[in-house]
């Protein structure tokens, strides 16, 4: 994770013309002062890395965590060259940049270390390449399933997870009339908000910030609409209405909305609940009602 913006300076090649007078280097873990992990002196080797260290640009972030190993350099009489620390296969910090440096080609680094018994960054980088790839398709699964009128507002509702909060009421206002325009009935509206709110991760807690918008628009509906739509929801929209009963922003509204459903509404309910806490959660809840 990086933060930062415009960079304010840096040449990305003054690394490389510092690295053409090393004749080695050693390889530590950070943070601190750990030990070295390898060193290699091979000319062949240490040009590679040179070459592997080669930056696209400077993109004007800094890296919040310490990195995954340092490398330091030094010249033909051993004495300290410079000190580069590598960032997840993705960027390189050193003093004599404002910023962090992307790599152009990240893997090569990470490869180096690799093939020399310090596997840890490489593994890392595939792991997170592989729970990226697995959120890119939930998303996608998500931006699927957000009702037609609305997708010209799907980068929008996306990058609410990148920024950390839901959308701001005007923004809210604007996609919401143009449900209410497409969508005018409020039972099939409420359908829709609940089949899209199942979709994603599905998960009661603890999701990305973009999966919490269908609650947004719900929250706006009537309880005595949303109760006769759980009565025709199928499972998929069922779901969805449990995850929104389940919700953190429904909390203040909860008791309204669990009385104004029937008892069949409630058993179906609590027969859609995906796991045995959300259940009896639930019926605690409606059992508070009586």
């Amino acid at each position: 994770m990086g933060v930062g913006g415009q960079a304010t300076g840096g040449d990305p090649e003054a690394l490389d013309r510092v690295l053409v007078g090393a004749r080695g280097v050693r390889v530590r873990e950070m943070p601190g002062d750990a030990p070295t992990l390898i060193e290699e002196r091979d000319p062949v080797a240490v040009r590679a890395l040179r070459e592997a260290l080669r930056v696209a640009d400077l993109p004007g972030f800094v890296c919040m965590c310490w990195g995954d190993v340092v490398l330091d350099f030094f010249d033909a009489d051993e004495r300290p060259l410079t000190s580069v620390t590598l960032h997840h296969g993705y960027s390189v910090r050193w003093p004599g940049w404002p910023q962090d440096a992307r790599l152009a080609d990240g893997m090569r680094s990470l490869e180096w270390l690799a093939v020399r018994g310090v596997p840890v960054p490489l593994q890392e980088f595939r792991a997170a390449e592989q729970r990226q790839a697995e959120s890119d398709r939930v998303a996608y699964g998500w931006v699927a399933e957000i009702p037609e009128t609305l997708i010209p507002f799907a980068g929008l509702f996306l990058d609410t997870s990148t920024t950390g909060g839901g959308l701001t009421g005007p923004q809210v206002e604007e996609a919401r009339a143009l449900l209410l325009m497409t969508y005018p009935d409020p039972v099939d509206r409420i359908l829709r908000l609940c089949a899209w709110f199942a979709a994603g991760t599905g998960r009661y807690s603890g999701y990305p910030a973009h999966e919490r918008i269908p609650a947004q628009f719900l929250l706006l509906e009537d309880q005595a609409d949303f109760a006769r739509a759980v009565e025709l929801a199928d499972d998929r929209a069922t779901a969805g209405a449990v995850r929104y009963l389940l919700c953190w922003d429904t909390r203040k509204r909860l008791a309204h909305l669990l009385s104004a459903l029937s008892p069949g509404g409630r058993h179906k309910i609590l027969v859609h609940a995906r796991d045995v806490e959300a259940r009896r959660w639930i019926q605690r809840r409606i059992a508070g009602l009586q």
